[in-house]
Formats: C-alpha cells, sequence, structure tokens
C-alpha cells in the first residue's frame, strides 16, 4: 500500500496515509492541534481527534531544537505533524505500529548523527590526551603493572574527557580489554585514591 513503509520488519504508516485514510472515513471528525511549549530548547504539541465536541483521541509529540538541520527552522511544524500521526494512530489509523515512518525515519537519521558526532568527540579527546593514554597503556604492561604511574598518568585526564576515551575496543577504543580490565581493578583504584589524596594533601600546606 502506498504510504507504507517497512522499517527493520515493522510496518508504518505515513502520517499523510494516516491523514488521507482519516478524512476518507471520517468527514464528520475534526482534528485540532495545540502548542503545549514552546522554548529555544524544544516545542511540545498536542493534537486531538474529534467526533463534535468529544475528544476521541490524543497525541503528544515533543522536538529539540537543535535536533537536526530541518528542527533549526521548522520544528514547530514537525512536531505538530508528529502529534496528529499519534492521535491518528491511536485512532486506529497505524501500520503495526504506533509510531509514523515519518517519525521512526527522523529518529534513526538522529541515532546515526548522535553516533557520529559522538565519535569526532572520541577521536578529537584521544588525540588530546595522546601522551597520558601513552603512559597509561605503558605501566600496566606486563605482569607487574606500575599502578601508581599509571594512576597518575591516567588523573592528568579530565573526567569528562575520560568519559569520552572510555570506548570499547572493538568499537575504536584506545584501551585493550585488558587494559580496560586492569583500570577498573582493585589495585587501580586503590591507587588512584592515593594519589588523589596526596594532591589534596599538597594543595592544603
Amino acid at each position: 500500500m502506498s504510504g507504507t513503509v517497512n522499517i527493520h520488519g515493522k510496518e508504518y504508516k505515513t502520517v499523510a496515509l494516516r491523514i488521507q485514510e482519516f478524512r476518507e472515513k471520517h468527514p464528520d471528525f475534526t482534528i485540532q492541534t495545540d502548542l503545549v511549549e514552546a522554548n529555544d530548547m524544544l516545542v511540545v504539541m498536542k493534537a486531538t481527534i474529534l467526533q463534535g465536541d468529544q475528544v476521541v483521541a490524543t497525541g503528544y509529540a515533543e522536538e529539540v531544537r537543535t535536533a537536526s538541520k530541518i528542527n533549526r527552522t521548522s520544528a514547530l511544524e514537525n512536531c505538530e505533524t508528529s502529534a496528529v500521526g499519534r492521535a491518528l494512530a491511536f485512532f486506529g489509523l497505524a501500520g503495526s505500529e504506533i509510531s509514523s515512518a515519518d517519525e521512526v525515519a527522523n529518529a534513526i537519521k538522529q541515532q546515526n548523527n548522535q553516533e557520529l558526532e559522538w565519535l569526532i568527540a572520541h577521536n578529537e579527546t584521544c588525540m588530546k590526551h595522546l601522551g597520558s593514554i601513552y603512559f597509561v597503556k605503558h605501566y600496566l604492561e606486563g605482569d607487574n603493572p606500575k599502578w601508581d604511574s599509571a594512576a597518575e598518568a591516567f588523573a592528568e585526564i579530565p573526567n569528562e574527557d575520560q568519559e569520552l576515551i572510555w570506548k570499547a575496543p572493538t568499537k575504536g577504543g584506545l584501551f585493550t580489554t585488558k587494559e580496560r580490565q586492569a583500570i577498573q581493578s582493585t589495585e587501580f583504584n586503590q591507587a588512584m585514591k592515593k594519589y588523589l589524596n596526596d594532591q589534596k594533601g599538597e594543595s592544603n600546606e
């Protein structure tokens, strides 16, 4: 059927198809949209399906203005479309899923964009702290790791950057599985606590 999209084995109707079916089957019903909230960060819309004054179904949607290029200029329009699509789905005009094809495609695109942005940030952070990362790896080598030196080198990396660097080797991370286990070990944590306490003591002198 035109207007039905198969995404990962599930059938999703476009909002346009849902509206068309709604108009054809229920010409005496109406769709009302209301702006719930709009600010610099996001837009929230509510769509209501009415038979006269009686509410038959409702649907809400939220769009973050920075989520995509389209949302930077048309977040309100996208949000209204999504709200209408969800209201019509709850009314019974869905494929096999409540979400519309438009919503799912947009969500996949946003997820891909977020993953790409995260990967770029990860790579830039690794390059910025390549020296510290090298010494952490060096001091963790062999059967007798130098815990104190490894902890000191790791502590040179700010906490927020540590989180960005902490990526599995199968996904491009620079620390091997063995090194990651070492960094999470009791010995490493004890060495880190000792180093941080020593630093605190020096700053209080």
